[in-house]
């Protein structure tokens, strides 16, 4: 028990209770886990425990602790501060209390010494005796130490005490005997980090030649390469003693350097018994002793000790090659000839004398063959300078030529090719070997001929390489004869005009040796070059080229090895299927060596994928234990599904340590392996966990889940039913989550906890989570309804405003409620900081925009989404317009603007200079007047392209036409075909075009489409037609495959039948896997998504009217996981293939992935099968879009108690409800007892299905449920269900004479229920109503608005009555009105009534009786004379009379 608390947790404990032995258990668990804590987190600690800390360290004195775990260095760094920082001067004297405490109680710490630590003691006021009692017993450890502590105890506690020059004994010198002594006594093991330079500082009597002994090769030959050190002979002899033979290297490594550097400071006796002693003791003569490193020894170590050689050391010198290759003994000379200058004659002559006898050696002429032709003239050139090639070649009579060339062996005509410049023309170079019988044994045996021979001679014999017949010949050719001069080849010999018919066993050969470690630094080609080669020389003739299963030297199916090798790095898919087509490359695929050869990180991801496609097309049941590890990471899901536990055990070993984004396939194939789920099992599976179904999670027992609970709360990638599975089982344990660290414990997994559960948890303890980012990016991927309640929780803390912006996290700004948004005037900069929502923008949006007067760029593009007339309209025009160009940004910072927003904008600039439009949001620019812009109209259309022209409503969608009409004309475009150039400054414009201009315009229309929300079916067969052309660079659909669809973007999402029946099915579900994960993540409409799968699928459709046996696969885990699942079940095998169990096990995941209405019925049939007796809340949470499906009568079994259930539900992303349906949902939650229509309520149901409820039910709503609730879009209320919302809003927000602008703002939402009185208030109250908003209030209340109501209501807004005048509820209003007030408006709006013009004014009669003399109008129609009462005008004029008399009076 007392090692299963985090050592965080006793430091914040009391250690009331806690004896030594305790703490003992405590260091010897938590030192030797991987566990580990931070040194104030143990300072902490151990302070806590300080009385019982000596008697422990006394206990573990004896036991381990790791060394690896950071924590033992910090516990004594911890016991250094708290302990060894107190101690006495006294103390740090006595030599039996420093034993005490470093040989007993620090003992098991001292391995893991810190740096700090090591600082720390070199401070300390040790005498010499206490410091080398010390230094005694960190020696004692010192072979327990890493290099890196060992080298600290020197540097950080050696070095510096020794330094220091306060003390009574410097350097402790005093009490030693003689140099070796004292280095033994200070410096133990820890000598060898010491420079002679350190110990000569820190002694200055220190005598190297004493302490010889003590020495290591470094420090012996730093001594000995020291210039005058070393005087004469015996001094060298003296040092060199105590240098092993087998060090030598070592020694004269560091020691030649210095020679050569200082050559006059060491005397030619100390140089030659230099030599002496490797002469005696190096044994460079012995065969063991390779040309390689003979050759290191003469040119690095021996050539420095060589000016002056004495006669006497020529034999030995000669001794060492004497056996030695050519080029080895040609080194030796080479090297005496360095320092031919300080040589005597005598030693001249002798060398000379040694030469020769190498030649009358036991194998005279070694090098050369007598006889020869070169042989002759070299013996009678001698010193002279040797005739170049062309003259050599004349001295040959021409009949003898041939057989004078013949004479002369290969190693003569090696040297004769040293010869400098003997080469003076290349033709006559190849005439040589045109002519030499003997060229493949020179080009094996003559390793010395001049680079720039080589180079000269290369492109003689290139065609006899490439013309091997026999794979003994190729051999030969490159791995002997031309061995050392491959690296002079050229781009020209290399390309494809000199290899294009070389045979396929030199091709291979040639591969090969161009690959590893062939070097490219010289060469004028490049590993690309060479790899372009290899590419035209597969992809010409017969595919595969050079494989043939019957030719026992082509049959190998090492192919990739054999013909493409090392170059693998630069295969693309498109190079790949040029030299074959899948079937005829499948062989060569689960060949071992090839395996190894793909398995290269540099080979492209898509190349590497088709390969492991490849393999198991070959064989499906391939094992993946037989891949290459990395490959193991692509293999498909289903090869994992024939392995058992154990197997899955070693292999998740495996994928966990190395693959990314594994294959969601994978994990829950080998999570699906295992048939009971320990806690082993989850801890191997770690982040593959995700592969459990709820089931496994269901079956393992609830203890198995609490002691995983670590491994599981960091798995990312649960579905919402695993969240809530585990957390459930957690429940049924002693894990209860009734605090915040319950919470925290459960990381990811807090996505599954019950928001019931979170409300009851302490609001101070939830504020504290609010500071840790990981707790956040965990709540924030939890249902809205966890993070509402999360939010409420902290907001419950302290609701004053300050407090919110301090407490509630930036990222979850967005639940709070708005009312709760009055921010202090100087709060703008935090407020900037935080994400908000539209409707709390609106309220924000002058608080910050008035702090950031100055600097508008800073705000926020969430908080610039809150603009509003409403907001600005006291603000200077030149403020107004420097924030709406702050709007303007690109990329994910894009403002978000909607069309009221932009007309509003476009009021209050359209006054000022509208010709810089290229500083506003390229969406503003929708709205211009274009006569503005004509003379810039290609720069304005330029602009416009970057526009959304969805945002266009429907009131304005003439707009689209007459902004094309505007462009064409502006761009010269006649008809519909459009070029590229135009389609590139249209660029979104496209978007509105219809197909005859996709399929006559530059096929770049295409790359413009893809930017587009939506096309229609329209738009789409034209793009289909146009691609089918095999025009566009897309090329013939012959050619289409997984790639194809991957490059056409988002354009798949839209396509039909006649486009998928292009690709098979392996390329449509490989395309799908990535394409649905993105469609997914981006929350595609599910229209759209359903559209997708009818389109792709329809291919897979069942052809049998009656099925009754799977035969497509059993649906399992595995299928489930797949990113491309459903596509490829017809829905018939849908039905059969998929099992209650499976459903039940797997619905989250099921109802993640599959969008077709069909199969989602289909589910719902399986789940009701799955639970006759009713489903229950925790299943119903994750139906998601699956329940759009139901019927009523599967509703009605469905538990929604909870409003985690009920939220659920009501997402918006899962699709629209059937007002019936939704009602139902929400009746059956109200009908659970202390259910109700509160706050959270509210925001789950949101406006749009709130409206299915009765109004009666509506009614039911208490004012502070609505006013802490989010904004509620309510338009598709009837009027009744509106009135009703709208008099509890109004309760909710104001209920004063006037209208704030934070409560018009607050109420927007519920105005289409307002009545008449509430309307006017508002017209008073400056509110600068927004269209969209004035055309959403109930028509009866606009048609009571006077022309001088309106005005006043919308403000700023006002010119857009005009923009929207087509609208219904506005035409209405307008014949409402007398034409004369409405040109008072200024808009030129017509359509009113006309002004009365009287014909005559009735009599009024003020008799009893009183009645109206009415005047009849007579008018003449199409069928003659009628007449027509005056009644209404009559009216008019009596009420205008009465008003004269009421004000006279």
């Amino acid at each position: 028990m007392l090692c299963s608390f985090s050592t965080e947790e006793y430091a914040c404990a009391s250690p009331i209770g806690l004896t030594a032995q305790h703490l003992v258990t405590l260091l010897k668990c938590k030192l030797n886990s991987n566990v580990t804590s931070s040194k104030e987190t143990w300072k902490l600690f151990i302070t806590k425990v300080s009385g019982i800390l000596d008697e422990a360290l006394d206990l573990f004195s004896n036991m381990m602790a790791s060394s690896d775990n950071p924590s033992t260095a910090h516990v004594l760094d911890v016991i250094g501060e708290i302990r060894i920082d107190s101690f006495s001067t006294a103390d740090l004297r006595s030599i039996p209390f420093v034993n005490q405490w470093f040989q007993i109680k620090l003992k098991p710490f001292l391995p893991s010494v810190s740096k700090e630590f090591l600082s720390c003691l070199s401070t300390k006021n040790f005498s010499c005796e206490t410091y080398q009692a010390v230094l005694k017993t960190l020696n004692h450890h010192y072979s327990e130490m890493d290099s890196h502590r060992q080298m600290l105890v020197y540097s950080e506690f050696v070095d510096i005490f020794l330094s220091q020059k306060d003390t009574a004994d410097p350097g402790c010198i005093s009490s030693t005997h003689g140099s070796a002594d004292w280095l033994e006594r200070n410096f133990g093991n820890f000598a060898a980090f010491a420079s002679f330079t350190d110990l000569q500082r820190l002694n200055k009597d220190f005598s190297a030649t004493d302490a010889y002994g003590h020495f290591t090769t470094n420090q012996l030959a730093e001594v000995a390469s020291i210039p005058g050190h070393l005087k004469n002979g015996e001094d060298v002899k003296g040092l060199m003693d105590h240098v092993n033979a087998s060090s030598l290297d070592l020694f004269f490594d560091m020691v030649s350097p210095a020679v050569q550097e200082h050559e006059s400071m060491f005397p030619v006796s100390v140089r030659s018994e230099m030599l002496q002693q490797v002469f005696d003791r190096g044994g460079l003569a012995e065969p063991s002793v390779s040309d390689a490193d003979v050759q290191v020894w003469l040119t690095k170590r021996l050539r420095p000790l060589l000016a002056n050689l004495s006669e006497a050391h020529v034999a030995p010198y000669f001794s060492i090659v004497k056996e030695r290759h050519c080029i080895t003994s040609q080194e030796a000379v080479e090297q005496l000839d360095y320092v031919h200058s300080t040589l005597h004659s005598d030693t001249q002559t002798e060398i000379y004398n040694h030469i020769l006898a190498s030649l009358k050696g036991p194998d005279p002429l070694r090098c050369y063959e007598s006889g020869s032709y070169y042989s002759f003239l070299t013996s009678s050139f001698l010193n002279f300078q040797f005739p170049d090639l062309s003259t050599f070649l004349s001295l040959m009579p021409p009949s003898q030529k041939s057989e004078l060339i013949n004479s002369i062996p290969p190693p003569d005509l090696s040297e004769l090719f040293r010869r400098p410049k003997v080469v003076d023309n290349n033709e006559e170079l190849c005439t040589i070997f045109d002519n030499y019988g003997n060229t493949s044994n020179f080009l094996e045996t003559q390793e010395d001929v001049p680079e720039d021979v080589r180079g000269e001679i290369l492109p003689c014999v290139w065609p006899s390489a490439l013309s091997s017949d026999t794979q003994e010949e190729a051999d030969l050719w490159f791995e002997k004869r031309l061995k050392l001069y491959l690296s002079f080849l050229t781009k020209d010999l290399i390309s494809s005009t000199e290899t294009h018919s070389a045979k396929c066993l030199p091709f291979s050969k040639f591969v090969s040796s161009l690959g590893g470690s062939y070097n490219y630094d010289k060469a004028d080609f490049t590993r690309e070059d060479v790899y372009n080669t290899i590419k035209t020389y597969l992809s010409t003739g017969t595919k595969t080229k050079c494989y043939n299963a019957t030719d026992p030297q082509l049959s190998s199916k090492a192919w990739f090895v054999n013909y493409i090798g090392d170059f693998i790095i630069y295969i693309t898919l498109d190079d790949l299927n040029s030299f074959g087509t899948a079937a005829q490359l499948q062989p060569f695929s689960t060949n071992h060596a090839n395996l190894q050869l793909f398995n290269h990180s540099s080979v492209p991801a898509n190349v590497s994928n088709f390969f492991v496609e490849l393999i198991f097309l070959e064989d499906s049941n391939f094992n993946p234990l037989l891949l290459p590890i990395h490959f193991r990471c692509r293999a498909p899901g289903s090869a994992f599904s024939q392995l058992n536990g154990d197997e899955s055990m070693v292999i998740l070993h495996n994928l966990t340590q190395l693959c990314t984004d594994l294959d969601p396939e994978v994990s829950a194939a080998l999570a699906g392996n295992f048939e009971t789920i320990k806690s082993d099992t989850i801890a191997t599976l770690g982040n593959e966990s995700v592969g459990l179904t709820t089931g496994q999670i269901t079956a393992a027992k609830p203890s198995v889940i609490l002691l995983s609970l670590s491994t599981l709360s960091v798995v990312t990638g649960w579905n919402q039913g695993q969240s809530i599975t585990i957390v459930q089982s957690l429940l049924k344990t002693s894990f209860q989550i009734i605090n915040v660290g319950h919470l925290e414990q459960l990381g990811s997994l807090v996505a599954g906890v019950p928001s019931e559960l979170i409300s009851s948890i302490d609001s101070t303890g939830i504020l504290q989570t609010a500071g840790n980012p990981s707790f956040i990016t965990n709540i924030m991927a939890a249902p809205q309804i966890i993070q509402q309640t999360y939010v409420n929780k902290i907001i419950a803390v302290d609701s004053q405003p300050a407090m919110l912006l301090e407490n509630v996290p930036d990222a979850m700004a967005t639940e709070i409620p708005r009312t709760l948004l009055e921010f202090p005037s100087n709060s703008h900069e935090r407020i900037n900081k935080k994400k908000w929502k539209y409707d709390q923008a609106v309220l924000l949006f002058e608080t910050v925009a008035n702090g950031f007067s100055e600097d508008p760029d800073q705000i926020s593009s969430t908080v610039l989404q809150g603009f509003t007339c409403t907001r600005v309209q006291t603000f200077k025009p030149v403020r107004v317009r420097k924030l709406i160009r702050a709007c303007r940004r690109k990329g994910p910072n894009k403002v978000v603007l909607r069309e009221t927003q932009l007309t509003c904008m476009y009021n209050l600039i359209k006054d000022f200079d509208t010709s810089g439009f290229q500083l506003y949001p390229p969406d503003l620019l929708l709205y211009y007047n274009y006569d503005v812009v004509k003379t810039q109209c290609r720069t304005y259309f330029t602009e416009i392209g970057a526009a959304n022209f969805d945002i266009i409503s429907e009131a304005l969608k003439d707009k689209k036409a007459i902004l094309l009409d505007n462009a064409k004309t502006c761009l010269g475009i006649t008809g519909t075909a459009i070029s590229s150039e135009n389609v590139e400054v249209l660029g979104n414009m496209c978007c509105t075009l219809d197909g005859s201009y996709i399929e006559n315009s530059n096929p770049l229309i295409l790359e413009k489409l893809k930017n587009c929300k939506d096309l229609s079916t329209g738009q789409i067969k034209s793009v289909e037609k146009l691609l089918f052309t095999g025009t566009t660079v897309y090329g013939s659909t012959a050619t289409w495959d997984a790639q194809t669809l991957n490059s056409l973007g988002i354009l798949p999402l839209y396509m039909t039948t006649d486009f998928w029946g292009h690709f098979n099915k392996a390329e449509k579900i490989k395309f799908l896997k990535s394409f649905m994960r993105t469609l997914r993540k981006n929350k595609t409409e599910k229209r759209k998504l359903k559209k997708l799968f009818k389109e792709c699928n329809k291919f897979f459709r069942s052809k049998r009217a009656a099925e009754s046996n799977c035969t497509t696969g059993i649906i399992t885990q595995v299928e489930i996981s797949s990113e491309a699942f459903p596509f490829g079940y017809p829905d018939t095998q849908f039905r059969i293939c998929l099992t209650a169990t499976t459903v039940k096990d797997n619905l989250a995941a099921l109802a993640e992935k599959v969008d077709d209405d069909a199969f989602q019925e289909i589910i719902l049939e399986k789940l009701n099968e799955a639970y006759p007796a009713g489903i229950p809340d925790e299943q119903v949470q994750v139906l998601g879009s699956v329940s759009r499906a139901a019927s009523i009568d599967d509703i009605s079994k469905w538990n929604i108690t909870k409003i985690d259930t009920l939220a659920a539900l009501m997402v918006a992303d899962d699709g629209e409800w059937e007002p019936d349906k939704s009602e139902a949902i929400i009746t059956k939650y109200l009908s659970t007892a202390g259910n109700s229509l509160g706050t959270a309520e509210l925001n789950s149901i949101g406006g749009t299905n709130l409206c299915s409820l009765e109004a009666s039910v509506l009614k039911g709503i208490t004012p502070n449920s609505l006013k802490n609730a989010n904004a509620l879009t309510i338009s598709n209320c009837s009027i009744e269900k509106k009135r009703e919302l709208f008099s509890v809003a109004e309760r909710a927000f104001s209920n004063r004479n006037t209208v704030s602008l934070d409560v018009y703002q607050l109420i927007e939402s519920y105005l289409g229920g307002a009545p008449e009185r509430y309307i006017k208030t508002l017209a008073a109250s400056n509110v600068s109503m927004d269209m969209s908003t004035f055309t959403s209030l109930d028509p009866d209340v606009v048609n009571a608005l006077s022309v001088n109501d309106v005005k006043l209501l919308l403000g700023s807004n006002l010119p857009d009555l005009k923009t929207f005048e087509n609208q219904t509820i506005v035409q209405d209003w307008i014949k409402r009105q007398l034409q004369s007030e409405l040109n008072g408006l200024g808009l030129n709006i017509t359509g009113g009534r006309a002004d009365p013009t009287p014909t005559g004014i009735g009599v009024i009669n003020t008799t009893a009786t009183g009645a109206v003399t009415t005047p009849i109008a007579t008018t003449t129609g199409h069928g003659g004379p009628s007449t027509k009462s005056a009644h209404g005008l009559h009216l008019l004029l009596l009420a205008v009379v009465l008003t004269a008399l009421h004000i006279l009076q």
